[in-house]
């Protein structure tokens, strides 16, 4: 049962939310006005806030930005008979969950509801997660991080399986714990295995051992194509409950490909793609959502005065500045590794460009190599070799993508001592693509 709080001056509809939210079995408390809804959050904080837009005094979403200031974790849905797009864009930039229209349908209503509830659990499982978990953790207001938000409380109340997608550093792993841990499943283990290096016996006792929570695929484009199609039919199985064993897992796969691009160039299977990606997260990088930089940094900080006893309050304005311009190419976890740094090497209680050091790149283009590097220069060199040939006789790209494999086969193996297994696993490759790559004398 969950404590809603309905804000309508239309005293008929008001009476009809408080039988309907009663036969669906939650606590109903009425307010008919913004001062009066703000007042009973005050004395009791519910689970859910459901408010009209036209009210008089303070309308809906004046007093939506005020309960989110004061409440910032506040769940509230905005609903109204006056609908416009930018009526629905002002709701959603100012915290509303989600934004409805009147005349209401009973089941669209719900199903806002259960989303809302199940997302407000894992608000309160992510501020919840102990300092043994991910530091990178699911932090940020803007629309696209809302939008994360809302498939995950989707996710929260059923078992199918989902595909996790977004760059290096994103969270992506802090995303599926996040699930398993809102999830009916809490209680039976998340279990996360590294696709490029599994076993078919591991994978076998990931997927049917009895009382098996949550299993992780991280990089799921890197299963081998038999280990695809077993997968790919274990799910197909469950799912029109077929012949075969029984999946016990729920099965939650990541990935920084484009697995689409890999289904049509016939690298990954459609089979498997079409059962993964039946709910699609895709984590934004961090670029695309430079307001939340100040909430991570402000968050990241206070982990490390945790961690290393300091009490830094914060950056100055010119690290806050630096912060907004660079393209974050390493994400989240980047930024995590550059405040880290920072603190320890800080000499006062404030953040300054000269305590960054060299941890930033000067670089505005997110991949972008360094242009001083070896490699840079080894690139260079070979275009520029290239240059005085027939463009027709070469493949320039190729030719430089097989330079840059080559030299990082031979340092793997020369960092493994020979070790091939030791310089598979340090690459993210299996054994057997490295043994295409090496060079021709390893």
């Amino acid at each position: 049962m969950a404590d809603i709080l309905v804000v309508d001056d239309d005293q008929s509809i008001a009476t009809a939310f408080q039988h309907f939210l009663s036969y669906e079995g939650h606590e109903c408390r009425l307010a008919s006005s913004a001062q009066e809804a703000i007042r009973l959050v005050d004395e009791r904080r519910p689970d859910l806030v459901m408010m009209d837009v036209r009210m008089p005094g303070v309308d809906g979403l004046q007093a939506l930005e005020q309960l989110r200031s004061r409440f910032p974790g506040l769940c509230v849905v905005i609903m109204t008979a006056y609908g416009t797009s930018q009526t629905s864009i002002d709701a959603i930039r100012a915290g509303a969950f989600d934004y409805i229209t009147k005349p209401l349908d009973l089941d669209e209503l719900r199903a806002v509801i259960s989303k809302a509830l199940a997302s407000q659990r894992v608000s309160e499982t992510a501020a919840a997660l102990d300092k043994e978990a991910p530091a990178i953790s699911l932090i940020g207001e803007t629309p696209a991080m809302l939008d994360v938000y809302k498939m995950i409380g989707r996710l929260a109340t059923n078992s199918v399986p989902a595909l996790v997608v977004g760059e290096r550093g994103t969270g992506k792993h802090l995303i599926v714990a996040t699930v398993h841990d809102s999830s009916a499943r809490r209680d039976r283990g998340c279990v996360r295995i590294d696709s490029g290096s599994v076993s078919p016996a591991d994978l076998d006792t990931a997927l049917f051992r009895p009382g098996a929570g949550t299993l992780e695929l991280t990089h799921v484009e890197r299963l081998s194509a038999p280990l695809q199609a077993k997968i790919a039919h274990a799910l197909a199985a469950s799912r029109s409950k077929g012949s075969g064993p029984r999946l016990t897992s729920r099965v939650l796969a990541t990935t920084e490909q484009d697995l689409a691009g890999e289904v049509a160039a016939g690298r990954f299977s459609r089979e498997l793609y079409d059962e993964l990606a039946i709910i699609t997260i895709h984590v934004p990088p961090l670029r695309e959502r430079r307001p939340d930089i100040p909430l991570l940094v402000r968050y990241f900080v206070q982990l490390c005065n945790e961690e290393l006893d300091r009490a830094i309050r914060g950056v100055d304005d010119q690290v806050a500045r630096r912060f907004q311009d660079h393209p974050w190419p390493g994400n989240v976890g980047e930024l995590e590794r550059v405040i880290k740094r920072a603190c320890i090497v800080a000499r006062s209680d404030v953040i300054s460009m000269d305590d960054l050091g060299e941890s930033l790149s000067d670089s505005r283009f997110p991949g972008r190599p360094d242009v001083d590097s070896a490699l840079g220069r080894a690139v260079r060199t070979a275009l520029h070799d290239r240059l005085v040939q027939s463009p027709a006789s070469v493949s320039v790209y190729h030719d430089v993508v097989d330079l840059v494999e080559t030299t990082l086969v031979s340092e793997a193996l020369t960092i493994t001592n020979g070790n091939q297994v030791k310089a598979a696993e340090i690459l993210g490759v299996n054994r057997a693509t490295l043994r295409k790559k090496m060079p021709a004398d390893e």
